[in-house]
């Protein structure tokens, strides 16, 4: 099904290129994708047996009338040909694709303690000056690593963690 995913959302990509929509169709699929969320049942109307296809395409029509055409298009066609269920991991494929084309990295920072607002500053700072992306950090706290940071971008681990760094010195000393 990723397969089916990153197809779908490549050509989705394209068609917001060609129009230099690429911002506003993203938008209106994380907006069609948190509705959904937030009323699961609506996943399985839309899967429903019970309904022909144009049924469920037109439900989709009155909810989602507002979402450019062209996304409205491609969420009838994902509920069409029974994938309506992958519409997550279609937006995850196309939000890819369009950090790519933006250079917008995502950090996921791992501390042991929170950061504070000038230490999360400096480290974005210094994660944009590496990558030469824009960086958007997501920060969480994890104690099991003692001390420093462990930060997750892109394909990426840097790991300035306490823990890491007495595991080295263990192996030294273990030599």
């Amino acid at each position: 099904m990723a397969e089916v995913s990153r197809e779908y959302a490549a050509a989705l990509f394209e068609l917001a290129k060609e129009s230099g929509r690429e911002k506003a169709f993203l938008d209106a699929l994380q907006g069609i994708q948190a509705q959904l969320d937030a009323q699961p049942e609506y996943y399985a109307l839309l899967s429903s047996p019970n309904l022909s296809i144009r049924q469920r395409q037109e439900l989709l029509e009155q909810a989602f009338a507002d979402v450019p055409e062209y996304v409205l298009s491609f969420t009838e066609l994902l509920c069409e040909k029974g994938h309506i269920q992958q519409l997550d991991a279609c937006l995850q494929e196309y939000e890819m694709l369009y950090r790519a084309q933006s250079k917008i990295s995502t950090a996921r920072v791992v501390s042991a303690v929170a950061l504070t607002d000038e230490e999360k500053h400096t480290l974005v700072a210094r994660l944009e000056k590496i990558s030469g992306h824009t960086v958007v950090a997501q920060y969480d706290i994890d104690e099991g690593i003692l001390g420093g940071i462990v930060v997750h971008m892109d394909d990426t681990v840097i790991d300035g963690s306490l823990r890491r760094k007495l595991k080295e010195i263990e192996g030294a000393i273990d030599r």
